[in-house]
């Protein structure tokens, strides 16, 4: 990684210039500090990838000294450096947050080596982290404001342990916000449980979430733990939260106030840490004052409150969901849309919301050949049957609707490609002059 930036910080002006000429020789771009306070102010200043750092710094000339100061860089790799090297010294930096210790007289390649190795380490924790956040998004996809302010409120409520209510029209996916609301928390390595609860019977509500003990009832055969034990440390997320019936808003009322809850035919309450994400379509402030739910049992819930949009309200993001249903649908068949196909698909109302886009997409491509393009009336066929056409658009209007799709398509690459040109082409199928030679035309940036 020869173009990273080392801060090398030391006190001794032979091996900072000794030191520093053969990091630079190796390819590093090297900055300088000879003291605490200078080193302090040149990596607020510089932002290195890396500190090579000497434990004793002026003017107490204690190793002490230079161990207050690896917290301080805790942004980046640190390997600290002394020429008093103990089993001490060595615990004490590591416990303060330095990636390597090195005893002084140093050997150049094995400051190569550590170097390397820390900047690898550094590397791999950042593509973690980007991958992590992209996991967040559980194919939450979409440039447009909505959306965009929607992963950013993720992003800054996922991480906290307050409860979440997610509102919105059906299949305006829901569960992808739950699962990057769990994704972006600390309890993202444990389970995530989701309960349908409209699709529990009554009956068979309480077992099924709170599980049952051996002869609670008939058929009872075993024991067995419920949905909320298997989400033990994770997240619980119960979908169509307005579904759930009167007697067990009741008996969930207990377990969200206490954590506690009873398996059917015990005795003894449990205990179960999680974190609860709950979402619906209905008016729950209605079904408050019907007297439908439990106004306690619904400020419980209640916590946070997300909205997903309506496809209706970011018709912006209609031609990039109908190209990323596209590519999964085909399963790597070489299927693309016409851009009359996704100037139709922008034009239409979708009362059933991303899903029934998703399902309009994928009956196309299946009944699509492969290496053919999807027409606006394949889409037309995959979503009334064969006896529908395509609405088109008033004559003299194509090209104007094609021109604005376009633009919108060309506009989401570049802002989910940082405005890389060579990256937004490749994902729109282009070359770069064919994207420079398009924004031209149409006048964009």
């Amino acid at each position: 990684m020869t173009s990273a930036k080392v801060l090398l910080v030391d006190d001794e002006p032979a091996f900072l210039r000794l030191a520093g000429a053969w990091l630079e020789a190796q390819g590093y771009a090297v900055v300088r500090a000879s003291g605490a306070a200078e080193a302090l102010t040149v990596f607020a200043a510089e932002r290195p990838d890396l500190v090579v750092l000497d434990l004793v710094m002026p003017p107490e000339r204690t190793a002490q000294a230079g161990l207050a100061l690896v917290p301080e860089f805790a942004a980046v790799p640190v390997i600290v450096l002394t020429a008093h090297a103990d089993h001490e010294h060595a615990l004490a930096a590591v416990a303060a947050g330095a990636w390597d210790f090195l005893a002084k007289p140093i050997e150049p390649e094995l400051l190569q080596f550590s170097v390397e190795r820390a900047l690898q380490k550094a590397s791999l924790e950042r593509e973690v982290e980007r991958l992590r956040r992209e996991t967040a998004s559980y194919g939450m996809v979409g440039a447009s404001p909505a959306m965009q302010r929607l992963r950013e409120l993720i992003a800054r409520i996922g991480p906290t342990e307050a409860p979440v209510m997610v509102l919105g029209p059906t299949g305006t996916g829901k569960e992808l916000v739950a699962r990057a609301l769990h994704a972006a928390s600390v309890r993202a390595r444990k389970p995530f449980v989701a309960v349908h609860c409209g699709a529990i019977p009554a009956d068979l509500f309480e077992s099924e979430l709170f599980g049952h003990l051996k002869g609670a009832f008939t058929g009872a055969h075993q024991d067995r733990p419920g949905l909320i034990a298997a989400a033990q440390g994770g997240t619980l997320f119960l979908d169509e939260v307005g579904e759930t019936p009167p007697a067990m808003q009741v008996k969930l009322l207990r377990f969200l106030q206490e954590g506690e809850y009873m398996a059917v035919g015990g005795r003894s309450p449990q205990k179960a840490d999680v974190r609860i994400v709950s979402a619906t379509h209905r008016d729950l402030d209605g079904m408050v004052a019907s007297g439908a739910m439990r106004e306690d049992f619904f400020y419980r819930l209640k916590g946070v409150v997300l909205r997903t949009p309506a496809l209706a309200e970011r018709r912006e993001d209609i031609a990039q969901l109908a190209a990323h249903f596209l590519v999964r649908a085909a399963g790597g068949a070489k299927k693309r849309m016409s851009t009359d196909a996704l100037a139709w698909l922008s034009r239409q109302d979708w009362p059933g919301n991303v899903r029934e886009l998703k399902s309009v997409v994928a009956c196309a491509a299946a009944l699509a050949s492969d290496g053919a393009r999807i027409s606006p009336d394949d889409f037309a066929f995959a979503r009334s049957g064969a006896t529908a056409t395509p609405d088109r658009a008033p004559a003299g209007k194509l090209a104007e609707a094609v021109a604005d799709l376009e633009r919108r398509m060309i506009s989401a690459a570049l802002a989910e490609t940082g405005d890389n040109q060579s990256a937004a082409a490749r994902r729109l199928g282009l070359s770069r002059v064919g994207l420079i030679k398009m924004m031209r035309r149409l006048e964009i940036g």
